[in-house]
């Protein structure tokens, strides 16, 4: 039987960790997952905030990721 760990890869970690980031900004924001995901889709955080500076981001709480995102989101979506 294979252990999860041998299949755990990096990319299956950052996959892990934006899907956290997403869920825990969402709560944070009181609208659904599906919901923040699309705003942070349409202004291109996905990619330029949580996959990019996983090496940062992913030292950091829950809370602390949370409060990035969601401090990030406000303001890319008051430039638009």
């Amino acid at each position: 039987m294979e252990n999860v760990s041998e299949r755990k890869s990096p990319e299956f970690d950052r996959l892990a960790f934006t899907v956290l980031a997403i869920e825990a900004s969402a709560q944070k924001m009181g609208i659904s997952p599906r919901e923040m995901r699309r705003r942070l889709d349409k202004v291109g955080l996905i990619k330029s905030l949580i996959q990019d500076c996983y090496d940062t981001l992913h030292t950091e709480s829950r809370e602390a990721v949370a409060n990035d995102v969601v401090e990030a989101l406000k303001n890319w979506e008051r430039e638009e």
